[in-house]
């Protein structure tokens, strides 16, 4: 985990990055319209700090899968413990607890997915290791508890703030494994030195033009982040849930709490 601590920016190097990319004139940053960040799309990706490019996956059914899970945990989300929700939602990724508080969640409101019909019994610690159903729980999280969440330079550069997000994620991400810790590692960087653009891409629509226009903002607008790294193959989507994530503990950080989760109520 010594590496969470290195990848996070520095104030100076982040700024100047800034500062270059302005005089180039060419790369959209937070400040930009919806409009303009989605005809960078086709700015010559030769001609960029680095060069994304979409893996070539099928979109379509990435889409279907990803609105189907959000349907059905949009159903089973109302219906959850906040226990539970807290324990799969808070919990550290890849611990046995949270898998299996996750799958708890998933588990005992199955009748919310389409079609329903008959199913073995399931195992919660088996069901809840889904990388793409976390990622929606963490959603759903900010958007019913906290939907004026949003970050800026302010928070994420405050030294206090820094320290903190170090100190507190060093412990909660400490059974992650590679390749996902490496996609985090990334994506906090990313959320770090650009925070309004994550702040946007949150709330954006998944599978959208606007998602990848985003999505490539914060790439190219970050180099620092990727350490060399000048051509990069992206899926929109994962890479979003690895955003959101990252996202969603700045988020906790910058508000000095553990969790968007209330005790009761709305």
């Amino acid at each position: 985990m010594f590496a969470l601590g290195v990848i996070l920016a520095d104030p100076v190097s982040a700024q100047g990055e800034k500062l270059r990319n302005v005089e180039q004139n060419a790369l959209p940053d937070g400040g930009s319209s919806d409009e303009i960040i989605v005809k960078a799309l086709s700015l010559p990706r030769d001609k960029l700090p680095v060069n994304v490019r979409w893996a070539p996956v099928d979109n379509t059914q990435i889409n279907i899968a990803y609105e189907r899970a959000d349907t059905f945990l949009g159903c089973a989300f109302a219906k959850a413990s906040r226990d539970w929700l807290r324990k799969a939602v808070e919990g550290p990724p890849d611990f046995a607890s949270t898998r299996y508080a996750q799958g708890m969640v998933i588990q005992t409101h199955w009748g919310c997915y389409p079609p329903p019909g008959d199913r073995p019994a399931w195992n919660p610690a088996e069901m809840g290791g889904s990388f793409l159903h976390r990622g929606i729980l963490l959603e759903r999280t900010l958007r019913q508890f906290a939907p004026d969440a949003s970050l800026d330079a302010a928070q994420t550069f405050d030294p206090k703030v820094r320290a903190r997000f170090r100190k507190v994620e060093t412990e909660h991400n400490r059974y992650r494994q590679n390749p996902e810790m490496s996609g985090y590692i990334v994506a906090a960087c990313l959320v770090q030195t650009q925070p309004v653009l994550a702040t946007r891409l949150v709330r954006s629509q998944q599978g959208s033009d606007l998602e990848r226009g985003l999505e490539q903002a914060m790439l190219v607008n970050s180099t620092e982040c990727l350490e060399g790294v000048k051509k990069l193959s992206i899926e929109p989507t994962t890479l979003r849930l690895y955003l959101v994530d990252a996202f969603y503990r700045w988020v906790l950080t910058a508000r000095n709490v553990s969790t968007l989760i209330p005790e009761q109520g709305v």
